[in-house]
């Protein structure tokens, strides 16, 4: 991390707008690869806005909430507020992305946009794979973008347009996907759902089971057979995400977050935390 940037109370857009546009009052960032490669944040982050991007290249990994997606050529992801995501192996990827503000859209122009888009919602289906002409739809949107970069009153309504396109192409790729499930997998969406909505108070499996009307025994083998976990660790792997989270964005004690997650003693999580992370949550913060 760079010097002047508090990482106690960290915030990637205003991380990335001080450091690398050396301005205050923007209300979008256009970023390429090289700027995420620079910037090297590979630690769990929950944002506090908004991220579209489109890939031309390269193969990474990352986890969004609950769920791990590979990214590749072609590939469109979209993060909002609220979701916690991590790049799992060093960027090779050639990026294109915006990230914005919610004042950006805070005319009353664009009233409730962009929190009606379904990809920016926790729990959402947050990558889908572009076609070669959808690809190059998205990327003339984005080259067109750059042209007006300058001109945040132009740019705002190309960035409207490019997550028009995105949602357009979301609704086509989710269809697609949904109709091309088995009843397994849409379970197994159904968990995934499930467990970001409901993880701060509920670890149980039977929980997750009784709400799908199904038993745990089966849960956890349907998981095991289309995703290699448990949904044990699935839960665990949600919950510590979020420890994570929290210890590296902001200024509550180890205690606090401790209460936060609903653990009944500190040093529950506390030796909860060492046994899944080999690192205390004081050590992690640290690092």
């Amino acid at each position: 991390m760079r010097k002047g940037m508090d990482l106690t109370s960290f915030d990637i857009f205003k991380y990335l707008k001080y450091n690398y546009f050396k301005a205050r009052d923007i209300q979008f960032m256009l970023l390429d690869d090289a700027t995420f490669k620079v910037a090297n944040i590979s630690f769990p982050i929950r944002n506090f806005f908004y991220g579209i991007g489109i890939t031309y290249g390269g193969k990474d990994t990352v986890r969004i909430a609950n769920s791990e997606y590979v990214i590749s050529k072609g590939s469109c992801i979209a993060i909002g507020p609220g979701t916690i995501s991590q790049w799992l192996n060093e960027s090779t990827a050639l990026t294109d992305t915006v990230l914005f503000s919610r004042d950006l859209y805070k005319n009353p122009l664009y009233a409730g946009f962009p929190d009606s888009l379904p990809f920016f919602l926790p729990g959402g289906n947050h990558v889908i794979q572009l076609n070669g002409t959808q690809l190059k739809q998205m990327r003339l949107l984005f080259n067109t973008l750059k042209f007006f970069r300058d001109d945040e009153a132009v740019a705002t309504g190309i960035i409207y347009s490019i997550l028009m396109l995105a949602k357009r192409m979301y609704d086509i790729d989710l269809t697609y996907k949904l109709n091309g499930l088995t009843h397994k997998q849409k379970l197994v969406r159904q968990f995934q759902g499930l467990v970001v909505e409901n993880f701060l108070t509920e670890r149980s499996v039977d929980f997750y089971a009784r709400k799908m009307n199904i038993t745990s025994k089966y849960l956890s083998e349907i998981l095991l057979a289309e995703i290699g976990k448990p949904a044990k660790t699935l839960i665990d792997e949600t919950v510590f995400l979020e420890a994570k989270t929290l210890l590296r964005q902001t200024t509550m004690s180890v205690q606090e977050i401790a209460n936060w997650l609903n653990f009944p003693e500190t040093s529950n999580f506390i030796k909860a935390f060492k046994n899944r992370e080999k690192i205390t949550p004081a050590a992690y913060r640290k690092q």
